[in-house]
């Protein structure tokens, strides 16, 4: 156990003193933020947020347009500005201080109906501040009976016809959790699965890993090094768990959603112990690949295999979406490499039976054994033989047949 412990430490100290784990623990989230405030932006210039003017010949307003105190980030305000004078109006619509303006004629309590003046059609955001302005004001100093609750409309809950499914038209909000632990987990595996499997590689070329095994089996060498791995693993999730802390914090007032997030222990109990036993299965497979491969170019190649089966719940989250417990998201769900994603994700759009969690996790933790067997045994076979490449195909043949 001492010896398992040393490799460790040693692996957790001679990546995170590398200014490519520095590099990478930083520039991920920082690459992030900036992909969604460059997505903020352009979806904002995409948008004409000038004001629309208008005039009231009914005099109909008499409460002007509430301006919300707080907006988020995805929130659009378009400011109503009352004019008394349609050609002062159409004046400044013309010279672009407005992007248009409408007239609330006087006859408008009888017909119901308004004129919008501009060169271009109205997005839904404008027609909507119309419809809430002259909402407000029809409704102002009735005396109805929950009014608030009315305007707020009914709340339309789905039920699938098995009753499997259900949602409350807010259940977008609940992929943000599964997201970020598909986002975590495969930017774990490709920086600290691909460090490992480079230290391997290093390793074996040149010849270091021959002194190290004269002091110790291949199996504590493995395990020592997949231990040390998934300390720089763990040392990310903090990182950028802090740093996703300290944004939702200095942001709370931009993100509303956030409000409407539920975090339950269990749920996200399940999905971290997912994510470490996943990037177990994935370490250990970096490992077989680290001690089969001759040289770096031969292991990288073979190692962006991997992209794919990580990849697959996105390629498919529409399956996820519509069907949560159908077949396709269920075989992701068994599969080791794409479980922390698929799992998370169903568990987000529905109740996933407690039997199918259960074996979710039997198949990861089976998994784990299985790849640290396999390591052992390539490390055996593979890590003296500095400079031969070793198929897997091969590797899997006659151990089984000297089993």
């Amino acid at each position: 156990m001492k010896k398992i412990i040393e490799v460790a430490k040693y692996e957790y100290t001679h990546h995170v003193a590398k200014r490519r784990f520095w590099i990478a623990l930083l520039g991920i989230p920082v690459g992030m933020l900036a992909i969604m405030g460059l997505s903020i932006l352009f979806s904002f210039m995409s948008f004409d947020l000038e004001p629309v003017g208008y005039v009231d010949q009914a005099n109909l307003i008499v409460q002007e347009q509430q301006v919300p105190e707080n907006l988020g980030f995805f929130d659009i305000f378009i400011k109503l500005i009352p004019y008394t004078d349609e050609a002062a109006a159409r004046a400044d619509t013309e010279n672009g201080t407005l992007q248009g303006y409408f007239v609330i004629p006087s006859s408008y309590l009888s017909t119901y109906s308004i004129n919008y003046f501009s060169n271009k059609q109205p997005a839904g955001d404008v027609t909507n501040q119309i419809n809430q302005l002259l909402r407000d004001n029809l409704l102002f100093q009735e005396n109805i009976p929950n009014l608030d609750r009315i305007m707020s409309g009914s709340q339309i809950s789905l039920e699938s016809l098995d009753g499997s499914q259900t949602s409350d038209g807010t259940s977008w909000h609940n992929i943000i959790v599964p997201a970020v632990i598909g986002i975590i987990y495969f930017a774990l595996v490709m920086t600290c699965g691909g460090f490992l499997l480079q230290s391997l590689v290093e390793e074996k070329q040149n010849r270091t890993m021959e002194i190290m095994i004269t002091s110790m089996t291949p199996d504590n060498l493995m395990i020592g090094k997949i231990i040390g791995n998934l300390a720089v693993g763990f040392t990310q999730i903090l990182v950028w768990a802090l740093i996703l802390v300290i944004g939702a914090v200095i942001f709370r007032d931009k993100l509303t959603f956030l409000s409407t997030l539920d975090l339950s222990a269990g749920y996200l109990a399940i999905s971290i112990g997912l994510l470490v036993l996943a990037f177990i299965v994935a370490a250990g497979l970096m490992a077989i690949i680290g001690a089969t491969m001759s040289t770096m170019e031969e292991a990288q190649s073979i190692n962006g295999l991997m992209v794919v089966p990580l990849m697959l719940p996105f390629y498919f989250f529409n399956s996820f979406m519509t069907g949560p417990n159908g077949t396709l998201p269920r075989i992701l769900s068994y599969f080791p490499l794409s479980a922390p994603f698929s799992l998370s994700l169903r568990m987000a759009f529905t109740t996933v039976p407690a039997w199918e969690i259960i074996m979710v996790f039997a198949i990861l933790i089976v998994s784990v054994v299985l790849v640290f067997w396999l390591s052992g045994k390539a490390f055996r076979r593979g890590l003296l033989e500095y400079n031969k490449k070793i198929k897997l195909r091969d590797l899997f043949v006659k151990e089984a047949n000297h089993g």
